[in-house]
């Protein structure tokens, strides 16, 4: 009688051997989606030494799978540092210790022949009964072309809002970044109860550059004289392209001693220098100042601006080639 118990061993045998032929159906199943899959699958273990890395990433990166396999993925497929100096090797690290703070995350790699590629990566950490990290399943795409492609986009903006507050002729900036920023330095000053200080500045008998050289050696004359100014004038200075050969300098935290110490320099600059060089013709130049400074001459940008306007043509009137300092009522003249 006990010897009938063998038919239930032999069907239990039977079902175990079904399900291990189906598990390896299975598993060869999944190891053909792996390997034909269009994106990179990597593991890797907890010392960063790659596992396995399938036929597409093969392909991207151009190792075999015997090459990388035991190998750091630093040094390999990821460099020590990104082009943006961004430290690979702290983030890995980081990874390592922490992969739940990377379940997904972006990253400059290394391909085999020194390319660079962007890569999206979901992290999965693979963990035993204990919590302890066995490896790391990684899937990536190359997202290179489209992080190209964004960044050309960012720089074209920037590009753009560079180019919309800054003169086409000079470099200089431009009237519309001047009156926005005024505003707000203004608002600034009133707040914290510092001065600060607009230097006028047109160049003298200009017109008759032109007549003499024409409109284009004009042209080049006046971008040189913008290059004069800019080496006279150091951050948080900056200076304007205000019209034609109209100049505006503006001077955050100067008073107006200081300030017209600084305009007295640059026409100094302006006066010393042969332009046109280049042409075998230099000519000499030289410019009328007007000095607005707040708030000792005015506390609302209008004024401020008019009285400025209001000694540079007080120079002009006294022979040019001069400093004149306004004032409430009338400009204080400071002509040399």
């Amino acid at each position: 009688m006990p010897r009938r118990a063998a038919p239930p061993l032999r069907s239990e045998l039977g079902r175990l051997r079904q399900e291990l032929a189906r598990v390896r159906a299975d598993e060869a199943t999944y190891r053909a989606i792996v390997a034909r899959t269009n994106a990179i699958v990597l593991r890797w273990d907890p010392e960063g030494r790659v596992i396995f890395l399938n036929e597409y990433g093969q392909q991207l990166f151009g190792y075999t799978n015997e090459e990388l396999v035991g190998r750091s993925v630093v040094g390999t497929i990821v460099s020590d540092t990104e082009s943006s100096g961004r430290d690979l090797v702290a983030m890995i690290t980081d990874l390592l210790r922490h992969p739940e703070r990377y379940v997904s995350n972006e990253n400059e790699n290394t391909t085999r022949d020194g390319r660079r590629v962007w890569i999206t990566w979901r992290n999965t950490a693979v963990v035993d009964a204990n919590g302890r990290l066995i490896e790391i399943l990684s899937t990536g795409i190359d997202t290179t072309e489209r992080k190209l492609a964004e960044d050309a986009l960012r720089a074209s903006e920037e590009r753009f809002r560079e180019l919309s507050v800054l003169d086409n002729l000079t470099g200089l900036y431009n009237t519309r970044y001047l009156y926005q920023t005024l505003q707000a330095l203004l608002a600034t000053s009133a707040a914290t109860g510092t001065p600060f200080s607009l230097l006028f500045v047109d160049l003298d008998h200009f017109k008759r550059v032109v007549d003499g050289r024409g409109h284009l050696q004009g042209s080049r004359t006046i971008q040189e004289v913008a290059a004069t100014i800019q080496r006279c004038v150091a951050p948080p200075a900056w200076a304007v392209a205000y019209a034609g050969d109209e100049f505006v300098v503006v001077l955050p935290g100067v008073g107006a001693a200081a300030a017209v110490e600084k305009a007295h320099e640059v026409r100094s600059c302006i006066r010393d220098t042969a332009y046109l060089a280049s042409t075998g013709r230099p000519v000499r130049v030289t410019a009328s100042f007007g000095v607005a400074t707040y708030p000792d001459d005015a506390t609302d940008l209008e004024s401020l601006l008019a009285i400025g306007d209001r000694g540079l043509f007080a120079v002009k009137r006294r022979g040019r080639d001069g400093v004149v300092a306004g004032g409430k009522r009338a400009p204080t003249a400071t002509v040399a």
